[in-house]
């Protein structure tokens, strides 16, 4: 038996386990049914919680943004979705969208850009994780891709948070939602995209560095709350916890 199988026969062991393991976990989170939800902020009014301005960046419009595709489930997946082109006299416009989830079940996952890029013409060149720091000790495992279509060549940096996880692989979407189940908890969830369309990599991640440092800087502690989980903004924790429903 040569090494490759062998490397093949573990990979798979581990699958199984890994997969064995979320199994259970998913199978005592749902033995507790979970009916309260925990929201990082009371009510998902999310246009006014975002600046219009941004450094040298100003809001533009809402159009022209790659969207997750409009099937069967997207009406479900998101109670609310802002899309935003800002635009600079001496930077590469960039355009910001945020999708939101109020509850994340197990079974309703936030759409990937892996996913809708994809689906919209766009073929994924490549891509990797990318360290974002949001300021207050808080770091973000941000994902960089690098997509392109017939007509167009676009660069963007996304995370997603469920609960107070960032998870970056879709086991870790599941196990987010399965530790708020054993709390007896059902958590929000929410994905944070920053796209360009720069000539290369380095112009574009310098482009989109550029854009969120000041983007961190002029959240409000609620907003900070809503991205980044109770890390963002810890002062709110007993405000936001004092207004969840109680069973």
């Amino acid at each position: 038996m040569n090494d490759a199988t062998d490397n093949r026969r573990l990979l798979s062991r581990r699958a199984l386990i890994a997969g064995g393991l979320l199994t259970g976990a998913g199978v005592v989170a749902n033995a507790r049914r979970p009916d309260v939800p925990f929201r990082m902020i009371k009510e998902a009014k999310l246009n006014p919680l975002f600046p219009w301005k941004i450094g040298d960046w100003e809001y533009q419009t809402s159009s022209g943004l790659v969207l997750p595709p409009p099937d069967q489930m997207s009406d479900r997946l998101y109670n609310a979705i802002i899309t935003r082109y800002y635009a600079s006299p001496t930077q590469l416009p960039v355009m910001f969208l945020i999708a939101y989830n109020g509850i994340q079940d197990g079974m309703l996952q936030v759409h990937r850009p892996e996913v809708c890029y994809p689906a919209a013409g766009y073929a994924i060149e490549h891509e990797r994780l990318i360290g974002l720091d949001a300021g207050g000790g808080v770091e973000v495992p941000g994902h960089y891709l690098a997509a392109r279509s017939v007509s167009r060549h676009e660069q963007l940096i996304y995370w997603t948070r469920i609960g107070n996880d960032f998870p970056t692989q879709w086991w870790q979407q599941h196990w987010a939602v399965a530790k708020e189940n054993l709390k007896g908890r059902v958590p929000d969830g929410m994905l944070i995209r920053f796209s360009t369309a720069a000539p290369d990599d380095k112009t574009a991640i310098l482009t989109l560095r550029r854009f969120l440092e000041p983007f961190f800087a002029s959240l409000s502690p609620t907003a900070r709350r809503l991205v980044l989980g109770e890390a963002g903004a810890p002062g709110l924790k007993d405000q936001i916890l004092s207004s969840q429903p109680k069973r």
